[in-house]
Formats: C-alpha cells, sequence, structure tokens
C-alpha cells in the first residue's frame, strides 16, 4: 500500500512537470505567433519563455511562502460577512430612527 502511494506523488510530481513545460510551450508559441507580427517584437526560445514565466509569476503573485494558505481562503468569506452585516445592520437602525 505505501508502494502505491509513492507512485501515486511520482505520477502526481511528473504530471505537474508536465503541465509546466506544456503551460511554458504554449506561452511560447503564443508569444512568437503575435508579438512579432503585431509589434516587431523578439521571437523567444524555450528557456526565455520559461524565464518570463517565472519572472511574472514572481511580479504578479509574489514569493512569500504561506501567503495563500487555506486558512486565509476560509477566513475572508466571514470576514466579508461580519463587515457588511454590521453595516446593513447599522443601516436598519437609522431608517427605523428616522422613520419614527
Amino acid at each position: 500500500m505505501k508502494n502505491f502511494r509513492f507512485l501515486k506523488y511520482i505520477g502526481f510530481g511528473i504530471l505537474g512537470v508536465g503541465f509546466i513545460f506544456l503551460a511554458i510551450f504554449l506561452t511560447m508559441s503564443l508569444w512568437n505567433w503575435l508579438v512579432p507580427s503585431l509589434f516587431n517584437g523578439p521571437v523567444l526560445n524555450f528557456w526565455q519563455t520559461a524565464g518570463l514565466f517565472l519572472l511574472s509569476k514572481i511580479l504578479l503573485t509574489g514569493v512569500a511562502p504561506g501567503h495563500h494558505t487555506a486558512h486565509n481562503k476560509r477566513e475572508w468569506p466571514r470576514k466579508y460577512y461580519d463587515k457588511y452585516k454590521s453595516h446593513f445592520h447599522n443601516e436598519a437602525e437609522e431608517q427605523t430612527v428616522t422613520e419614527v
């Protein structure tokens, strides 16, 4: 049973690496199809595209570990609900006070 779990993790790792290579290849293909003809930009090879992909990841999402944790994802709906519940509750109180 432990061997199966180990093989499952290896399979997911291979699929993950394959997905990254596919995303880089698709990005390179789109770049080389559009940018040189539209903007007279450079044609990129695979490793330049991988660097551009990594740079855009760093610039757009950051590199801080733990920034997007599951705890924060579960917490924001409650904060949103509490904030707007109190806001609408205060509005309802103001309307009843002004109506009386």
